[in-house]
């Protein structure tokens, strides 16, 4: 697969979170995407920081500082992750000496393989500039829906209400496991 460079709004749309959030952890260094001229720009291994920073984010609702410390330690270890390909890593944290570590799993692989199913998509996603809108945007905008539409095929109003409202429910409720371990 080649490898694309996205801008902010596009990356947002790969990784289902908001431009916004996206943009803090850049303007926080946590994730650190090229730049030129102005612009960031990320690849897979950025959007792949990003995806794991979000995730140890709202996992463990720390502090920008500590978010920061472990993603410096992921992307330190980050190059020897890729070749081994792991399931799962584990973030180990110690707050105090005399304190128990906190440890975190994160599904590491399945990260990956959201980023590259969903880097086609990014098309979809123009990084259109501010106010006036340019001549034709408006079958623009209708001819991408429409390639949209064939990517769903024939799926009847009901059926996306009911997707819509299953997804709303999961969102609502995390699932939230204990398990022993040795």
């Amino acid at each position: 697969m080649p490898k694309q460079r996205l801008k902010l709004k596009q990356a947002s749309a790969v990784l289902q979170m908001p431009p916004k959030e996206l943009q803090n952890l850049v303007q926080f260094g946590i994730v650190k995407p090229r730049r030129s001229e102005g612009t960031y720009f990320f690849d897979t291994n950025t959007l792949l920081v990003a995806k794991v920073a979000s995730y140890l984010k709202e996992s463990l609702g720390t502090h920008t500082s500590v978010l920061s410390k472990l993603m410096e330690v992921f992307s330190a270890s980050e190059q020897k992750l890729k070749s081994e390909n792991p399931k799962y890593i584990i973030f180990s944290c110690r707050l105090a000496d005399e304190e128990e570590p906190v440890k975190l799993g994160v599904p590491f692989r399945s990260f990956g393989e959201q980023i590259e199913e969903r880097m086609g998509r990014a098309d979809l996603y123009k990084d259109m500039p501010r106010g006036r809108k340019r001549r034709g945007w408006k079958k623009e905008f209708l001819k991408s829906l429409t390639e949209a539409a064939k990517d769903l095929g024939e799926v009847s109003e009901e059926e996306i209400s009911r997707t819509v409202r299953t997804y709303r429910k999961e969102k609502r409720a995390p699932e939230i496991t204990v398990a022993a371990e040795r």
